[in-house]
């Protein structure tokens, strides 16, 4: 990951700590004493804000704020972040299949493909599911169409799974090698990871086994 990425998940992780802070308020709070320059947050200025620093000039009642949330925050500031937003780098064994959703927050698949800004990439193996990439939408080249820079952005995977995608965009991501999945509002990515692990392994779809390389789909339903 660049700083930038760096920085940015974890000031998404200490946003989501706090859901009753508007979230300009939650930046304008970690820039106070920003070494950067002009209102901007770095790396360096997290890691060295003190707890007592971010107890004083909470921007709501930090009275209200639990220890464990406290603990939370500090974790988040040192790069220590909640599962659903740590990468596990440590998984070597041959992946078997890579899954986008698209998601506002990493737990829910609330994204509509074409306003999306987030990407949550999970890759199986043997072990199972497990977070694999964090990757966010970027500035379209000149003369792409944002859909198009969607699509390339996880051409890497064989699923995307999102809440909404139009008919002209899901035909982008289809020539891309990527089968489109629309959910109901309010499926999170946990409950499609375990649907997705039961089929692996019990009950594999032709196509996707064909998708997946699989020489008979019909009778080799079992990843090797």
């Amino acid at each position: 990951m660049s700083k930038d990425d760096l920085l940015f998940w974890r000031l998404f992780a200490v946003v989501q700590l706090f859901p009753e802070i508007p979230p300009p308020e939650v930046l304008a709070w970690l820039t106070q004493g920003s070494r950067e320059g002009d209102g901007n947050i770095g790396l360096a200025h997290l890691q060295a804000m003190s707890l007592e620093e971010l107890e004083a000039t909470f921007p709501g009642d930090a009275g209200k704020v639990t220890v464990s949330r406290w603990q939370s925050l500090m974790s988040c500031l040192q790069g220590q972040l909640p599962p659903h937003l740590t990468l596990n780098e440590n998984r070597r064994q041959p992946q078997q299949l890579r899954v986008a959703f698209s998601s506002l927050d990493g737990i829910t698949v609330n994204g509509h493909f074409g306003q999306s800004h987030l990407f949550f990439i999970y890759a199986f193996d043997s072990d199972g599911p497990y977070l694999m990439a964090l990757r966010r939408t970027p500035v379209s080249p000149e003369g792409e169409e944002s859909n198009e820079t969607r699509a390339r952005l996880i051409s890497d995977c064989h699923l995307l799974f999102c809440e909404a995608i139009g008919g002209p965009a899901a035909a982008r991501v289809i020539r891309h090698n990527i089968h489109p999945i629309k959910v109901l509002p309010g499926v999170s990515i946990a409950s499609q990871l375990a649907a997705l692990q039961r089929m692996l392994t019990e009950n594999m779809p032709p196509w996707l086994a064909r998708r997946l390389g699989k020489s008979n789909p019909l009778e080799n339903r079992l990843f090797s």
